[in-house]
């Protein structure tokens, strides 16, 4: 791990934590305390908030954010357009399809896939190995 200093859209600057051959794409956005692994790929016009934890090989799809406090796990994939809200935890090898929302607070476990256009709300538990197909909508505290 080292510390990089990222300029983001709006001129700020910051400091990074970041792994090994990590690449950051154009017009991103990383809030400050933010951790990146290594070999991890974030999509042009990403915004990732304070504080969040991003683990080795993760991919983050285009227009993507992933809110502050928030810890995406290695080996996941975050979709084009998904937003990961607050607080949230996305276990390893996780899949969270293009355009979907996933809640506050919401725990997204091993090896779950989240359909692209899906919404989990907040403080939702998806347990190990699920599939939530395309368009669903899971509510909140679930």
């Amino acid at each position: 791990m080292s510390t990089i200093t990222h300029v983001n859209p709006n001129g700020e600057t910051v400091q990074v934590s970041v792994g090994e051959n990590v690449t950051i794409g154009e017009n991103v956005t990383i809030g400050k305390n933010a951790i990146i692994g290594k070999n991890a790929i974030i999509g042009k016009n990403v915004t990732i908030g304070w504080n969040v934890t991003i683990g080795w090989n993760v991919t983050i799809g285009e227009n993507a954010i992933v809110s502050k406090n928030a810890i995406v796990s290695k080996n996941a994939n975050i979709g084009e357009n998904a937003n990961i809200g607050s607080y949230s935890i996305i276990c390893p090898n996780a899949i969270i399809g293009q355009n979907a929302i996933i809640g506050e607070n919401s725990y997204i476990g091993w090896n779950v896939t989240i359909g692209s256009y899906s919404t989990i709300g907040e403080n939702a538990i998806i347990g190990y190995g699920v599939t939530i197909d395309e368009g669903s909508t899971i509510g909140p505290d679930a």
